[in-house]
């Protein structure tokens, strides 16, 4: 038995890095509430099409939207043209993000470094400062930051990232 939240009935939600794993099940899990979604991918954008595919079985709009999170400025371009598309933004889901490559401390530089940063917190913050302006015009919304086992446990034995 399905339970659709009537809150979220309706509302548009921009999930990053919904193409497969927890993204994609988050976006079916908003499908069932009802929601509008706009489904970020990178490269997959096979997997992202086969999400879109389930969103619409289940009555909801999917809308699909591209980028690669490495770049602060495409993080913007899918928030602005999510919300765009949708006419607003009621939900935000930062979820794109990834292990860049694990390095021993001994051997971090500043090109691994800023690839870490650029790919799971500038374009978060990116993401939100673009998101930010759309929820204030409508009054409300919400931003949702999803983060992994790394955050708590690292890289691995010796490793910084």
């Amino acid at each position: 038995m399905e339970t659709i939240v009537s809150d979220l009935k309706g509302k548009s939600v921009l999930i990053t890095g919904a193409s497969t794993g927890i993204g994609a099940a988050v976006a079916r899990a908003f499908a069932g509430a009802g929601c509008r979604i706009a489904i970020h991918y990178n490269a997959s954008v096979n997997q992202a099409e086969e999400v879109a595919a389930d969103v619409r079985f289940a009555g909801g709009e999917a809308f699909l939207v591209g980028g690669d999170f490495t770049s602060s400025a495409k993080a913007r371009e899918v928030v602005t043209g999510a919300a765009e598309h949708f006419g607003g933004l009621d939900v935000l889901i930062n979820n794109a993000g990834g292990l860049v490559k694990r390095v021993p401390v001994a051997e971090i530089d500043d090109e691994v470094f800023n690839a870490v940063l650029d790919l799971n917190v500038r374009s978060l913050v990116a993401a939100c400062s673009a998101a930010v302006p759309f929820m204030r015009k409508a009054g409300h919304g919400n931003i949702i930051n999803v983060t992994s086992i790394g955050a708590r446990h690292g890289g691995g034995a010796g490793a910084v990232l």
